[in-house]
């Protein structure tokens, strides 16, 4: 009599809260549902990136996309954040579309030094401190690549867009700004 209540009390079963009484097949089906579901996420997060699945539209060169209002003015921002992409820019591509643009999120408020390294086409630069245009460096030439551009003041966003853009659109210092 004694073997066999230790028999059945060695198929892993136990009682949880509740008094529910939870056995060795119903754990291990669980076990093997927790193990599927956790391979189908990776799985899943393979093939389809967060941005993806987060719904999120991205450029032909993988970067998240954002709306940027300069007074009345809306462009779509490419975003980079990361050292690479930040170092790399709008570097060697061809051109970029009028009411385009992207959008710098630096890792730090401080003043801003860019420049137009490996750059096909003129950019102007538009510094951002929260909620306004704190800065613009115009018809920046693609071919000064040795030149330095400073903002004006600590900023820790820099939007640019084609040379002209500022001038056309009747962007000025102090504009609101949102993205």
């Amino acid at each position: 009599m004694l073997a066999s209540s230790l028999r059945s009390s060695a198929r892993l079963s136990f009682q949880v809260s509740g008094g529910l009484r939870v056995t060795g097949y119903a754990m291990k089906t669980r076990y093997l549902f927790i193990r599927l579901s956790l391979l189908f996420l990776v799985l899943a997060g393979l093939f389809f990136p967060s941005y993806a699945a987060a719904g999120e539209e991205l450029s032909e060169y993988g970067n998240p996309f954002t709306w940027v209002t300069l007074g009345k003015v809306r462009i779509k921002a490419e975003v980079v954040s990361s050292p690479e992409k930040l170092y790399l820019g709008l570097g060697r591509r061809p051109e970029l579309a009028e009411g385009r643009g992207m959008l710098f999120i630096l890792p730090r408020r401080e003043v801003q030094n860019f420049c137009m390294r490996d750059m096909r086409f003129g950019l102007d630069f538009i510094w951002l401190a929260p909620g306004r245009v704190a800065g613009l460096t115009r018809n920046v030439s693609p071919l000064d690549q040795e030149a330095c551009y400073r903002s004006p003041e600590p900023v820790a966003f820099v939007l640019e867009v084609p040379a002209g853009f500022c001038e056309r659109n009747g962007i000025r210092v102090g504009d609101p700004a949102t993205w």
